[in-house]
C-alpha cells in the first residue's frame, strides 16, 4: 500500500507547486508594473518640473525686459523735458533715470542664459551707450548755451542799451537833434531785436532766430545811418558797433548750439527706437518660449497619464 500511496503524493505536490509559482509570478508582474508606473510617473514629473523651472526663468526674463521698457520710457521723457527747460534739476533727474536704465539692462544680462537673447541684449546695451553718450553731448551743449546766454547775450544787451543812451545824451548835449533821433531809433530797433532773441532763447525756434538776426542787421544799418562829425558821438557809435557785433556772435553761437541739439535729439530718438525694438524682440521671443513650454508640459502630462493607465490596465 505504501508503494501505491507515494506516487499519488508526488502527483498532488506538483500541481500545488505550479500554483504557488503562478502566484509568485503574478506578484512579481504586479511589482514590475507598479515599478514601471512609478518610474514613468517620476520621469514625467521630472520633465514637468524642468519645464516649470524653465517657464519661471522665462517669466523672470520677461519681467527684466519690461523693466527695460519702463526705465527707457522714463529716461526718454526726462531727457526731452530737460532739452526743453535746460534746468540743472531736470538734468539730474534725467541722469538718475539713465543710471536706472543701465541697471535694468545689466540685470537682464545677468539673468539671461540663452545665447541668442544675450546677443540681443548686448546689441541693446550698445544702443544704450550711444543714447547715453548723445545725452552727455546734449548736456554739454545746453550748459554752454546757458553760459553764453547769461554771460554774453544778457550782459552785451544791457551794455548796448546803456551805451546807446549815452550816445543819445551826448547828441542832445551837443545840440545835434538828427544824431539824437538816430540814436533813439537804433535803441528802439535794438529793443525789438532783444525781444525776438529772448523768445528764441526760450523756444529755440529757428524761424525766430532768423528773424532776430535779420533785426540785428536793421540795427546795424540804422547805426551806420547816424551822420555826425562830433568826436565823442563818433567814438560812442564805434563802441556800440563793436558791442553789437559781440551780441550777434553770441546769438549766432546759440543758434548753432540749438541746431546741434536738434541733431543730437534725433540721434537719441533713433537709439531709443533701436532699444525699444530690441526689447520688443526679446519679449516676443520669451512669450513664444513660454507658450512652447506650456504646450510641452501639457503634452508630457497627457502622455504620462496614458502610460500609467495602460500599465494599470495591464
Amino acid at each position: 500500500m505504501s508503494g501505491g500511496i507515494r506516487p499519488r503524493s508526488r502527483f498532488l505536490r506538483f500541481p500545488a507547486f505550479r500554483f504557488r509559482a503562478k502566484v509568485m509570478l503574478g506578484f512579481v508582474v504586479v511589482l514590475a508594473v507598479s515599478a514601471a508606473s512609478l518610474g514613468i510617473a517620476y520621469l514625467g514629473f521630472e520633465h514637468i518640473a524642468s519645464a516649470v523651472a524653465s517657464y519661471r526663468n522665462s517669466v523672470s526674463e520677461a519681467d527684466l525686459a519690461r523693466n527695460i521698457d519702463r526705465e527707457l520710457i522714463s529716461y526718454r521723457s526726462l531727457v526731452k523735458y530737460y532739452v526743453v527747460t535746460g534746468k540743472e534739476d531736470d538734468a539730474k533727474a534725467a541722469l538718475s533715470a539713465e543710471a536706472n536704465l543701465k541697471d535694468a539692462i545689466d540685470q537682464a544680462l545677468k539673468g539671461t542664459r540663452k545665447p541668442a537673447r544675450r546677443e540681443g541684449l548686448d546689441r541693446l546695451a550698445g544702443e544704450f551707450k550711444n543714447f547715453a553718450s548723445t545725452f552727455s553731448e546734449i548736456l554739454k551743449v545746453k550748459r554752454e548755451s546757458a553760459l553764453v546766454t547769461q554771460n554774453q547775450l544778457a550782459r552785451d544787451a544791457n551794455m548796448l542799451r546803456y551805451k546807446l543812451d549815452d550816445v543819445a545824451s551826448n547828441a542832445a548835449e551837443a545840440e545835434l537833434p538828427a544824431a539824437e533821433l538816430g540814436a533813439k531809433q537804433v535803441t528802439a530797433q535794438f529793443q525789438a531785436a532783444i525781444a525776438i532773441a529772448n523768445t528764441f532763447v526760450i523756444n529755440s525756434d529757428q524761424t525766430v532766430a532768423t528773424s532776430a538776426l535779420a533785426r540785428l542787421k536793421f540795427v546795424e544799418n540804422a547805426l551806420k545811418a547816424i551822420s555826425t562829425t562830433n568826436g565823442k558821438i563818433v567814438e560812442g557809435i564805434k563802441e556800440v558797433s563793436g558791442m553789437l557785433e559781440e551780441y550777434r556772435q553770441a546769438l549766432t553761437k546759440l543758434v548753432d548750439n540749438s541746431k546741434e541739439i536738434d541733431e543730437l535729439t534725433q540721434e537719441m530718438t533713433e537709439s531709443a527706437a533701436a532699444i525699444n525694438k530690441g526689447s520688443a524682440a526679446m519679449k516676443s521671443d520669451l512669450l513664444a518660449d513660454q507658450k512652447r513650454l506650456e504646450a510641452e508640459s501639457d503634452e508630457t502630462i497627457g502622455e504620462t497619464e496614458r502610460l500609467i493607465l495602460i500599465l494599470a490596465a495591464g
